[in-house]
């Protein structure tokens, strides 16, 4: 399985680029009306692309972000914003959080977003300006950067904090010494697989009552009060625990926090809980970091005997508890539990690993800089949008968990950031070589798809691989999250391989999963990004078992429908081939945050100012 692939590393892509992105006609457009556009309300322009109704209409545009949007009738005629300069359509979006943070509080906005989660991640638009001034973001002279430079007097411990993200030892991450070989390998054994928000908790909740002696753990998030509550009442007498957690920016439907979790199991357990904070640049509680941006991993090891792997995290959005009040959102997320001792033993190798690194750093008083970084996520979150007041609705037809007992089937283990001996990236060319060698179709459903850069990067030569794939005529399906997706699917149209007429938009998807030809399943947690392929720490399984394919495939194609069914409408109709864009050499600054759009041009009203005390970079 592994030597096309490996072979596909030695090889130059040879990517063509075609098409145009006019960012510095369109920057010359704006520039030339700025007065047009310095209405009340208006945080930002750039150049861009228009956004109607969540999907891309292809054109270029002028993208306006406001405070708040607005409906027309209730703005005065001159405070509303042209539909139109020159032959640039104006393209309205609102703000998010963080762009409204960044006008009262850039230290603080900087701050949050270094400890921001993946998908919170988002493209960088070099020609954005801020507004009223009509300089560009990151100019020294702008308002933005003058504010972020005085910051360092005024709001030192937020100076202090970035400071200590910035300068946080690296570690170099190398496999255990003896680690079991990540190869394929032929089994015959029993695996349940489960999605959520259908059977994914309770699934979960049954593999938990089922331990007799220890768990062993490695997880991002874990912010669900049933579960905790599970854990608790299922590790009594002399059962252990033993956990490696990040840290990350709280889910919206958390019941507590992971710092809390922590506590309450160490406190419920004593000395049977070994729990270490994962080594990642973003964890205060930690003094190095050897997975630079997530210690995104979701595995759980039962016995010895047997593990769960899922892309979800053990949070109310990913494991909904149907007994509970509905979450605000509830996330497509996929589950296997897979009774074989050899693998559960594989995984529990790295796992010890990786907790005999962390416990060897963690952070003796991380509890100032733990509360600074807490207060600019709150400062974030008060700009927030209300979240929605209605909870999310539950399935009709809920898809039940399946059991495939005494099932012969091969499996390939997937790590990040492992190695195969020959150097190359294990995930990624496991992952290059189902694409490469599908033979119909490809359904792959994630939470977002980062735009590549154009520069032949290992990442991008996976999105180039999928791009062939739509070239020879294979049937290629692509469904991210509109949350998270749509932004990057703009980036898309300016650089790097452009695979947005494959690309559909669905609500709350966060899983991570591949059905190749029908025949193959790949469950995992790996985001499409530079970091999410290859250094975060991350695992998955590839699963060549057809009726396990069909399984995940009838309710990934999209969510809900059977495969023959119609696909929903493409991000661009005219879209017909996926290509490659060079970025231009300036665009390598720090990310902002872009929201979805619509096709209202209307202006917005400013917010009070949050009043705070307040808060990576030399600049903002």
């Amino acid at each position: 399985m592994v030597n096309a692939a490996a072979q596909s590393f030695a090889r130059t892509c040879t990517m063509k680029t075609t098409g145009r992105f006019a960012a510095q006609e369109i920057d010359q457009t704006i520039r030339k009306n700025l007065a047009k556009l310095r209405k009340p309300g208006v945080l930002t322009v750039r150049p861009g692309f228009e956004i109607a109704g969540n999907q891309l209409t292809g054109k270029q545009a002028i993208v306006v972000t406001v405070h708040t949007k607005k409906s027309p009738a209730d703005i005065a005629r001159g405070d509303l914003l042209p539909t139109k300069l020159g032959k640039f359509p104006v393209d309205v979006r609102e703000a998010s959080a963080h762009q409204r943070l960044r006008v009262v509080d850039p230290a603080a906005a900087v701050l949050s977003e270094l400890h921001a989660r993946p998908e919170e991640k988002a493209p960088t638009w070099p020609l954005e300006r801020e507004m009223p001034s009509g300089k560009l973001l990151d100019d020294p002279a702008s308002d933005t950067q003058t504010a972020f430079a005085l910051s360092r007097t005024t709001q030192p411990a937020i100076h202090e904090a970035i400071s200590a993200h910035a300068t946080k030892q690296a570690l170099q991450y190398s496999p255990p010494a003896g680690a079991p070989a990540l190869d394929r390998r032929q089994l015959n054994t029993t695996i349940t697989v489960a999605v959520s928000p259908d059977a994914g908790y309770v699934t979960l909740s049954k593999f938990l009552t089922a331990t007799q002696h220890s768990l062993v753990v490695g997880m991002y998030d874990f912010t669900s009060g049933s579960l905790l509550a599970d854990f608790l009442a299922d590790l009594t007498g002399q059962k252990t625990l033993q956990m490696v957690l990040d840290d990350p920016a709280p889910n919206e439907t958390r019941d507590q926090l992971d710092s809390v979790t922590v506590q309450d199991l160490r406190a419920g357990l004593g000395g049977r809980a070994k729990i270490a904070w994962a080594l990642n640049d973003k964890d205060p509680f930690v003094t190095a970091f050897m997975f630079p941006f997530a210690y995104h991993i979701k595995v759980i090891v039962q016995d010895d005997q047997r593990f769960w792997l899922s892309s979800g995290n053990l949070n109310n959005s990913n494991e909904p508890n149907p007994a509970r009040p509905r979450p605000v959102t509830e996330d497509r997320d996929w589950h296997v539990i897979i009774e074989d001792k050899a693998l559960a033993q594989l995984f529990a190798y790295y796992l010890n690993y990786d907790y005999g690194q962390a416990i060897l750093h963690q952070a003796p008083n991380a509890v100032a800089f733990e509360t600074t970084i807490a207060d600019a996520r709150a400062k974030k979150a008060a700009h927030a949008n209300p979240p929605p007041i209605t909870p999310a609705q539950a399935k009709k037809k809920p898809v039940a968990a399946k059991t495939f007992a005494n099932s012969a089937f091969a499996i390939t283990p997937l790590l990040t950031p492992d190695l195969l001996p020959n150097g190359h990236p294990q995930y990624l060319t496991n992952i290059m070589n189902l694409i490469e060698n599908a033979k119909t179709s490809i359904d792959i459903q994630l939470q977002y798809i980062e735009s590549s850069k154009g520069d032949g990067s290992l990442y991008e030569q996976l999105l180039q691989a999928i791009a062939n794939k739509i070239a020879e005529g294979k049937k290629v399906r692509l469904i991210e999250s509109a949350r998270w997706g749509l932004p990057w699917v703009e980036k898309m149209k300016t650089t790097g391989v452009d695979l947005t007429a494959n690309i559909s938009l669905q609500p709350d998807v966060h899983n991570k999963g591949f059905v190749i030809d029908s025949q193959i399943a790949v469950v995992s947690s790996q985001n499409f990004s530079p970091s999410g392929v290859q250094t975060n720490r991350d695992a998955g399984v590839i699963l060549e078992h057809a009726g396990i394919a069909k399984y995940f495939e009838t309710i990934s194609s999209p969510i809900g429908r059977k495969p023959n069914r119609r696909w929903p409408r493409r991000l661009v109709a005219d879209a017909r081939r996926a290509r490659v864009r060079r970025a231009p050499a300036s665009e390598a600054r720090h990310a902002k945050r872009i929201p979805g759009g619509d096709e209202r041009r209307v202006s917005g009203t400013w917010s009070t100012p949050l009043n705070a005390d307040t808060t990576r970079v030399a600049r903002y």
